[in-house]
């Protein structure tokens, strides 16, 4: 405390500041005002938005948070040198000096002058006079001086108030004392210098006449008759009247003492209650975004012709900026209700919620209800309440309430008055007039929000790790907040920085704390209010619910019945720890599951979870991430039936949960596929997480669910199912699991095929190859083959690429799988086209054909038509060619097959130009390079798209458009590594040839 006592502080004057006896200025104007706005709270801590308008009143500029916080860094510089303490600290978005009260000589001041009102009463005159001489001394000119902003223009004149007192009661206790004589030079200066002021022409004229002036005492009284005409037009007060008669008829009664003066008024008087009551914490100085809503509230709540009570309800998650909206609004529309503002924390969220009673009797005090007459039962309390605002135009603010139960009691009862709640669940059965779900930030607001407290400049200086930063908090406001207020603080971290501290997810939520906010703690307050068996399903969905999840699933995964399991993530959803975006999907905030997953309560969930497989309730089963794979790999299954019907893969697959769903056309398997499949690769990523830990089973199962997608490669972004796959592979090969192994390197093959890294793609299907061997697994076996056939296609080694088809339609044969065995012969049909035998190619197709159109496989039989058309092509049957290109061409636009449609129309293109028909080849080549171009992982058909439009450009004399393309096409087929690469050289060597001629 010593160390702190050498920190004093001086506003009774000039602002300064004085560190062990040496005294130095506070910094430049406004940093004053900020030390006197933090000095001058008795030890109380103030908000951001308090001392913006302390500082700059209601209209502050822009970067006024920005410079405040500059100017608690410099003032932190000052008083933290040496071995003086933190003084200055952090509390809530605001700051609080921590030093005692008599560091301030405004507070000594204050405590003399409550000693001088204590000696009094005690008699002891002497003494008070002394002490009062000495709060006087204290004064060192006028308060604050030079100090602007609203705060401080309120403080000098409540101080410059305070010194006047001090002042009369010392010249009370000089005749108190009989010093008439030595009060009379202080008494004349006093009256002339503040000659509106009655009390003090009392005491100059019974000195005055004590020491024998009666002409100069009824002086005095003539000169402060004629100030109080002249400048306020009226007479001397009847106490000043009468003594002035007293003196006239020369009383013998003035010459003895004064009589004691009334008792000295404590210096902080409590006021009564105010019958207007204005009881709004204060707006927040940076506040951002929410326009449109803000727009609506303000709207609802000051409507005209309302023939009902308004109430305005905001809801949303802890820490989504409900309590900072409610008040932005309820700031703005104040002036609609000049009978005042009440306000009440309900404290809804934490385990002590406010007593309707209790807050009603609050109100009822504010509204100037005496105490003596406040009812004692609430039914009584909320009776009278809406007695007393019948007739009067009140706006409350119940903040943070944690049912109806709470708030009803609470309610006026006239159209006059309205009402703001907020709360974190939605109150069903309140009477709302507007009812407003919060929702995080979008990336603009929450870039705004940064960008008020840190300076904008400075946000826009780092813009693509700004967007990185609020990304990372999920756009949730109070981390944005908290994030924002570390940098302001910390002037030498970049916002590239914290950016990446916050990419650590092992101190995520760490991070995200600053002063006494965080984030963590905003969800805290509901998980503790959370019964057993909801706090369980909220713990043990989190590691597996990402980025959503369906009902019939959670309830899987929980081994619940679908109806008790949407019991209880429906009172997570109302407890805003649980979002439902749409009847019988759910999902959680990113930081709501981070903070989760991180309970310690959750981690000894899930290692329970994980060995012994109790569920919600703690009754034994398996863990949760196996059961959510089985329940998912129950509807893929059925997905895959339906997209590829009569494939032998599907009777190789493990049942899966039979209350997951059946599909009976494509279209409902392709919509579930897609809903699903995010989730379901989170899901397969954590389920294999630790290898060695991962039960055989539960490969299994995993690799299953791979091979089951594997043929959605059109509807679902094939490269993510790929990552859970390597995840899978690697896993089951430390764990010696052959079979899932095989399958999961199979779907790691196929992957990298689709998007023509043939190196990747070799080494996937030969490993998978060697472990469906030794597990005996030939259905995947015979896919693995037909892959490897394709990728020696691709590079051109057409004997390597036969010897593998024959042992995929070996297989295929062995299996009865014809579906297989036709998509095998269409292959092995394209390897006799590229090697030069296209009339067995058109035979090929032709036998394939009769029984793709057979089975109905739409793309199958697109497929067959294409490779007819180019084997035709090259036998030069050109209208042939073009007829096949043509069926091929309506046959994917009936069945929506964009990609197949965009090779048939290339491909048709080079037959027309063929042709000599240049005009519809440039544009089928045109349309079908515009696909590949924004279609990802289709850069082999861009390399034969370009190669196709430059010959067509070449053939209409376009020569140096020509020589783009082909150019292109090299740049291509150079990258993926193909041997395609050298048409597009010959072609680029054609064309250069061509212009040395010309």
């Amino acid at each position: 405390m010593a160390m702190v006592e050498a920190v004093q502080f001086v506003v009774l004057g000039a602002v300064r500041i004085r560190i062990g006896g040496s005294a130095g200025p506070a910094g430049p104007p406004q940093q004053q005002a900020t030390l006197a706005a933090l000095l001058l709270r008795s030890g109380h801590a103030a908000s951001l938005g308090e001392l913006v308008r302390a500082v700059w009143g209601e209209d502050p500029p822009d970067s006024a948070v920005a410079s405040l916080r500059t100017y608690v860094w410099r003032l932190r510089q000052r008083l933290e040198t040496g071995p003086v303490p933190r003084l200055l600290v952090s509390a809530g978005d605001g700051y609080r000096l921590t030093v005692p009260p008599s560091a301030v000589d405004a507070n000594r001041a204050e405590e003399r002058a409550d000693a001088a009102a204590r000696a009094h009463r005690q008699g002891r005159h002497e003494e008070c006079s002394g002490i009062l001489d000495e709060a006087v001394a204290l004064w060192q000119g006028v308060p604050l001086a030079g100090v602007p902003g609203p705060f401080a223009e309120h403080e000098r004149h409540r101080l410059a108030e305070l010194r006047l007192n001090l002042l009369e009661e010392r010249f009370a206790h000089d005749l108190l004392l009989s010093r008439h004589a030595q009060a009379i030079p202080g008494l004349t200066a006093f009256t002339r210098e503040y000659p509106l002021r009655e009390r003090p022409y009392g005491f100059l004229m019974r000195a005055l006449y004590a020491s024998g002036r009666q002409a100069d005492a009824l002086a005095a009284f003539s000169w402060a008759r004629q100030v109080l005409a002249a400048e306020l037009g009226v007479d001397p007060g009847p106490e000043l009247r009468a003594l002035h008669e007293r003196i006239l008829a020369n009383d013998p009664g003035l010459m003895a003492p004064e009589p004691a003066p009334a008792a000295l008024s404590p210096t902080h008087p409590i006021p009564p209650p105010p019958s207007r009551p204005a009881q709004l914490p204060p707006d927040t100085a940076d506040f951002t975004g929410r326009i449109g809503t803000v727009d609506e509230l303000c709207e609802a709540l000051t409507a005209g012709d309302r023939a009902t009570l308004t109430v305005a309800a905001i809801s949303g998650m802890g820490g989504i900026g409900k309590s900072t909206l409610a008040l932005r609004v309820a700031h703005r529309v104040k002036g609609r209700f000049p009978d005042g503002q009440l306000y009440a924390d309900l404290r809804g969220t934490g385990p002590d919620p406010a007593d309707p009673g209790g807050v009603l009797g609050c109100f009822l005090s504010a509204l100037g209800v005496p105490d003596a007459k406040l009812p004692d039962g609430l039914e009584d309390r909320s009776r009278l309440l809406r007695t007393v605002l019948d007739g009067r135009r009140v706006l409350l603010l119940l903040d943070d309430a944690r049912d109806v139960a709470q708030i009803r009691p609470l309610l006026p009862g006239t159209a006059d008055c309205a009402v703001v709640i907020t709360s974190r669940a939605r109150l069903a059965g309140l009477p709302t007039s507007v009812d407003v779900g919060l929702h995080a930030f979008s990336t603009e607001e929450a870039l705004a929000l940064l960008g008020r407290v840190i300076g904008a400049l400075r946000a826009s200086q780092e813009h693509s790790a700004a967007v990185e930063l609020v990304t990372s908090c999920a756009r949730l406001p109070l981390a944005v907040r908290i994030v924002a207020a570390r940098l302001a603080t910390r002037p030498g971290w970049t916002v590239a920085f914290l950016a990446g501290r916050l990419a650590d997810e092992r101190r995520y939520l760490t991070e995200l704390r600053a002063g006494d906010l965080a984030v963590a703690a905003a969800f805290e307050v509901g998980y503790r209010q959370l019964p057993a068996e909801e706090a369980a399903v909220f713990r043990r969905l989190a590691p597996v619910a990402r980025p959503g999840i369906g009902l019939g699933a959670a309830a899987a995964a929980l081994q619940l019945p679908e109806d008790e399991a949407e019991t209880l993530l429906e009172s997570l959803v109302d407890a805003a720890l649980l979002e439902s975006p749409r009847p019988g999907r759910y999902r959680y905030h990113a930081l709501v599951q981070a903070f989760a997953q991180q309970l310690p309560e959750a981690v000894a969930a899930r290692i329970r979870d994980e060995g012994d497989g109790r569920d919600a309730r703690g009754a034994p089963g398996l863990p949760v991430a196996h059961r959510l794979l089985n329940y998912l790999l129950g509807a893929a299954g059925s997905a895959f039936q339906q997209m590829v019907p009569g494939d032998p893969v599907h009777n190789t697959l493990s049942p899966g949960d039979p209350r997951a769903p059946r599909f009976t056309d494509l279209a409902a398997a392709r919509a579930w596929v897609t809903d699903e499949f995010d989730g379901a690769v989170h899901a397969l990523q954590f389920a294999v997480r630790d290898p060695a830990a991962v039960p055989p089973a539960l490969l299994d199962t995993a690799a299953d669910l791979l091979v089951a997608f594997s043929p959605f490669g059109r509807d679902i972004p094939y490269l993510r199912l790929a990552a859970a796959a390597r995840a899978v592979a690697e896993a089951a090969g430390a764990r010696g699991c052959d079979r899932a192994a095989g399958r999961a390197g199979f779907v790691c093959g196929n992957a990298a095929l689709q998007v023509t890294q043939l190196a990747e793609a070799r080494r996937h299907n030969q490993l998978a190859a060697e472990a469906c061997r030794r597990a005996g697994d030939t259905v995947i076996l015979r896919q693995t083959f037909n892959d490897l056939g394709v990728i020696a296609q691709f590079e051109r080694r057409y004997d390597d690429a036969a010897h593998c088809f024959d042992q995929a339609l070996s297989l295929a044969r062995e299996l009865g799988h014809r579906s297989g065995e036709l998509a095998t012969l269409l292959n092995a049909a394209m390897t006799r086209l590229c090697s030069g035998r296209a009339d067995e190619a058109v035979h090929a197709c032709d036998e394939a054909l009769a029984s793709l159109r057979e089975v109905a496989d739409q793309h199958g039989a697109a497929h067959a038509l294409r490779v007819r058309g180019l084997a035709l092509h090259a036998l030069e049957r050109y209208p042939d060619a073009l007829a096949s290109f043509q069926e091929c061409l309506e046959l994917c636009e009936a069945g929506h097959m964009p990609g197949q449609a965009a090779q048939a129309r290339y491909s048709r293109a080079d037959t027309l130009r063929a042709l000599g028909r240049f005009e519809p080849a440039l544009r089928e080549a045109e349309r079908a390079l515009a696909h590949f171009r924004r279609t990802a992982g289709t850069d082999r058909d861009r390399g034969n798209a370009l190669l196709v439009l430059a010959r067509v450009s070449l053939g209409i004399g376009r020569r140096d458009e020509a020589l783009a393309q082909a150019r292109e096409a090299l740049t291509v087929f150079s990258g993926i590594r193909l041997p395609d690469a050298a048409e597009a050289a010959a072609l680029i060597a054609e064309l250069a040839a061509v212009d040395r001629t010309a």
